[in-house]
């Protein structure tokens, strides 16, 4: 395990936590404590105990039926220098792995191909939780596997979510998630933001001055993108993140951690003195940045984590990392609806992460080298940003730290056609034209063949009414997200055609 220099509240906690299991089962949905067990799978793990049982009791298709014996990999070879270079050239060494389902390896196919728990095959758990343990060194926690960091949100969300429910997220957040929730009944409260992301001062606020006789029960759960925001590309310093766990706990507040950027971070100073001592994992680990995870001794945070932006996304496997009551309910609804994650997946990651593929080690330095390729992008996109774009005076973007994203500020106030009116009695009405003036941009720029992410696709607008600010968010969505992920020639030519169509716009 990589160590992470202990605090004296670190070890006070830790220490409590073995002493006292925190009782969070009010946060549990009226779904979730009316499911039961899954009888089927009740037996089938019971038949898993006793090695050599003879089970006749399920519906399994004998392994001897399977038209598959053999599956191969072909990975890049860890072994270069920059291994995401060499892999890119087509100049590095490639590596074979393969698993079986008559000879020896990581995983059998007799076992992956199977039926398995909801949660996930024990041996891909197990490495998971060595790679989370080694990285985020959480005081008690269990992994479960997902079909990627979607399938474990909407999970998440019918865990804790009754109908007419609150639930606190970022003022611009992932929409294709929080659209999620509606449906059950949730309704998001959003947290005013700014270039570092959530503002806790602004998330005391709501949770202070909450009045339960007209706004329902106070918000139990949190979710929040800490790493590389999306859509405005921002990371959470540390003392923001230590800020808003402390109010988690005081307020009793459930955290769903959706961090699928977190191993994406620019600028880290990775020292090679650390990776010749201790290798790419406990160097890597020294520079990341710190979890909501690593910082939970309550068990109030649920994890998630995924494959898709590291390795590729159409592999839709990912894990949640969160308490053991938790860990339970999830693979309880997870075995009575979409079943256990795809064995060719679970089998791959195990003969990657296995003594004949990369291993833990090797994985981070492919993570490492995969860092530094994005950062060139993402550097390559800043340069030409200012090349191109900022000299008009028309649009601003900061660098991000992490991830894919560029959150760019348009300066709507110096278009002619800019409007702000009279500010109006009624809470909760927009006072400018942004709204019409981004739609006309939007379109403006999908004629020149060049699209862009509207700031409005993501906003969060407050259906109470009652969450007081000083402005409406649709005048706050001067905002357009863009991805510096494609080839140079996409960045270049992508904002080439922005700077002429911002300065077109901004002549009418």
């Amino acid at each position: 395990m990589v160590y992470i220099h202990p605090t004296h509240e670190r070890i006070d906690a830790i220490s409590n936590l073995k002493k006292r299991q925190l009782d969070l089962s009010r946060h549990l949905s009226v779904e979730a404590k009316a499911r039961l067990p899954n009888p089927i799978k009740a037996i089938w793990k019971a038949a898993q105990v006793k090695p050599g049982t003879i089970n006749m009791g399920n519906g399994d298709p004998h392994h001897t039926l399977y038209p598959v014996c053999e599956m191969n990999f072909v990975v890049p070879s860890i072994s270069e220098a920059d291994p995401v270079q060499a892999w890119k050239a087509g100049t590095g060494d490639q590596q074979i792995i393969a698993s079986y389902k008559d000879e020896p390896c990581a995983l059998s196919l007799r076992t992956a191909l199977a039926y398995g728990a909801g949660g996930g095959l024990k041996h891909v758990r197990d490495a998971l939780a060595e790679l989370t343990d080694r990285i985020h060194a959480p005081p008690k926690h269990t992994v479960s596997l997902s079909l990627g960091n979607a399938d474990a949100l909407t999970k998440c969300f019918r865990l804790l979510g009754d109908p007419g429910d609150s639930f606190l997220c970022e003022e611009f957040t992932f929409s294709a998630m929080t659209n999620a929730a509606l449906p059950l009944g949730i309704k998001w409260v959003p947290i005013r933001m700014d270039k570092d992301g959530l503002i806790p001062s602004e998330m005391e606020k709501i949770l202070s001055n909450w009045d339960e006789t007209l706004q329902g029960k106070r918000p139990h759960v949190l979710y929040t993108i800490p790493c590389s925001q999306n859509p405005t590309g921002s990371t959470l310093p540390a003392e923001r993140r230590r800020q808003i766990y402390d109010l988690a706990h005081e307020y009793d507040i459930i955290i769903l951690e959706d961090d699928p950027y977190f191993f994406l971070q620019y600028d880290l100073g990775i020292q090679t003195t650390t990776i010749e001592s201790h290798g790419y994992t406990r160097a890597m680990a020294d520079v990341l940045p710190r979890s909501f995870l690593s910082m939970d001794y309550d068990g109030r945070v649920m994890r998630l984590d995924s494959f898709s932006k590291i390795l590729a996304p159409g592999m839709r496997l990912g894990w949640v990392t969160c308490n053991d009551f938790f860990s339970e309910k999830l693979d309880m609804l997870t075995d009575s609806s979409s079943q256990h994650p795809h064995g060719l997946g679970q089998a791959f990651i195990s003969e990657l992460l296995g003594g004949e593929g990369w291993g833990v080690d090797g994985f981070m330095k492919w993570v490492s080298s995969l860092c530094r390729e994005y950062e060139r992008r993402r550097n390559l996109f800043m340069d030409v940003f200012r090349r191109e774009v900022e000299g008009l005076g028309l649009a601003s973007a900061e660098t991000p730290k992490s991830g894919m994203f560029v959150w760019i500020k348009i300066n709507l106030e110096r278009h002619p056609r800019y409007r702000k009116f009279v500010k109006s009695d009624k809470p909760g009405v927009p006072v400018t034209n942004t709204a019409e003036l981004m739609a006309d941009l939007f379109r403006k720029l999908l004629d020149c063949g060049l699209v862009m992410m509207p700031a409005s696709t993501f906003a969060i607008v407050d259906q109470t009414g009652l969450v007081s600010t000083d402005s409406h968010i649709s005048d706050r969505a001067n905002f357009f997200r863009a991805t510096f992920v494609g080839t140079d020639e996409v960045i270049e030519d992508g904002l080439k055609i922005f700077a002429h169509g911002l300065e077109d716009f901004f002549c009418y």
